[in-house]
């Protein structure tokens, strides 16, 4: 290992520590609306409607952020959007808790707070950590962003004890100091990485115009490019868009309680933070686009699997834990795929889209599965649909060639 690799790898674990517990308190933020919807209602008298419509907004300032975010960092870097974005997350939720009409909630959590979730997501946090690794890229890339789902656990429970003892005003302010305080320590230790000439990344990508149109040239004429954006959007379809909706009403309809399906949905968290690491490290050893095609084609056996639930409610945890492993591990082997095939420099932008992609195959999902449904009264159908679609992502993903040499070939000495 080189000097420079020594000393990004020692920058880098600094930025997934940090990435990981920031990512663990955006996440937590993000669902404690759960927490705080019945609490505005009683107290505000706001509708179901009303109460709701500000994670709408949330969830549409991610998707058409996420390019932005991403092409600010390909422009600017990682330190200067995760401040801004913790920064934005800090005013909008604090104030989020002065709020008297939704119209101030739409504002401030939907949108202000909305643009710095796009800023502290997934795909920015991915982006990050990878100029900072040639080894253990994966890995790297697995524990920052396994704090999205693991390290969110204690933030909930945390917070929802300080909502019910302080009360949600005071704990949106709590959550504000925290934000505020987390931008300013990216702003102190995120030193960036060292130009690296062992990285694998392809120069072509290190001589592109700086104009965003070069870059979505360059982009959208990539066959790696595409055949990703093709399966990991329809990796959304298959799992924010039907699973993260469908999954407890349908296990209520096979007779189980909502505590059981509520259960069963938390084994399926658990199962993404397993994955995650287990995936990102398998990222770092074996063939990346045969990984991802077979966690695919995994993916739709499970859905499979899925319409056997009613018949024991061991299946049901089965199926919950195998698809968790299978959920958020997508998005880090897609990621060290983007970092050797199209470069570091614009991997911002890449990931941003691929995301974009992502939420917009989600959206399908939840409209068709809502459609289905209508129309059959029946949520197999749904499931038969996304089987088809995820063996579909694993055509998309073993098209993908393989840049990468095998760890075990030696490299060839350089020249003295």
């Amino acid at each position: 290992m080189t000097g420079i690799a020594e000393t990004n790898m020692k920058r880098g674990w600094v930025v997934v520590s940090i990435c990981f517990v920031a990512m663990a308190f955006t996440f937590g933020a993000r669902s404690s609306i759960s927490m705080a919807l019945p609490l505005w209602r009683e107290e505000m008298g706001w509708t179901a409607a009303q109460s709701s419509t500000g994670a709408s907004i949330v969830l549409l300032m991610m998707a058409l952020g996420s390019p932005v975010a991403g092409n600010l960092m390909d422009r600017f870097g990682a330190r200067v959007v995760i401040a801004c974005g913790l920064l934005a997350m800090a005013i909008g939720i604090g104030g989020t808790s002065y709020a008297t009409q939704p119209i101030h909630y739409y504002l401030l959590f939907g949108v202000l707070a909305g643009a710095g979730y796009a800023s502290v997501s997934i795909p920015m946090v991915t982006a990050a950590v990878s100029g900072y690794f040639v080894q253990m890229r994966g890995l790297a890339i697995g524990v920052a962003v396994a704090g999205a789902s693991g390290g969110q656990l204690p933030v909930l429970s945390l917070l929802g004890i300080l909502i019910a003892t302080l009360g949600w005003r005071d704990t949106y302010q709590i959550i504000a100091v925290l934000m505020a305080s987390f931008a300013v320590l990216v702003l102190l230790r995120f030193k960036p990485p060292l130009s690296d000439p062992d990285d694998a990344a392809p120069a072509d990508a290190l001589k592109i115009d700086d104009t965003l149109i070069e870059r979505l040239k360059l982009l959208f004429a990539n066959r790696t490019f595409l055949l990703l954006l093709c399966a990991f959007s329809l990796c959304g379809f298959t799992t924010a868009g039907v699973i993260d909706v469908y999954f407890i009403p349908y296990a209520i309809s096979c007779g189980f309680t909502l505590i059981e399906g509520s259960a069963a949905y938390g084994v399926h968290g658990l199962g993404n933070l397993v994955g995650v690491i287990l995936f990102s490290w398998l990222a770092d050893h074996v063939n990346r686009p045969r990984l991802l095609a077979s966690m695919f084609f995994l993916r739709a056996l499970a859905f499979i699997l899925l319409m056997f639930i009613s018949a024991d409610i061991s299946v049901m945890f089965v199926f919950a834990a195998i698809f968790g492993i299978l959920n958020f591990a997508t998005f880090p082997v897609i990621a060290n795929i983007v970092v050797t095939h199209i470069g570091v420099r614009i991997i911002g932008l890449t990931l941003g889209l691929l995301f974009g992609g992502h939420s917009l195959g989600a959206a399908i999902g939840v409209v068709s599965g809502g459609w289905m449904f209508d129309l059959t009264a029946r949520y197999e159908w749904v499931w038969w649909v996304s089987a088809g679609l995820a063996a579909m992502a694993g055509v998309f993903a073993i098209l993908v060639k393989e840049n990468r040499p095998p760890r075990d070939t030696k490299a060839v000495p350089a020249a003295a």
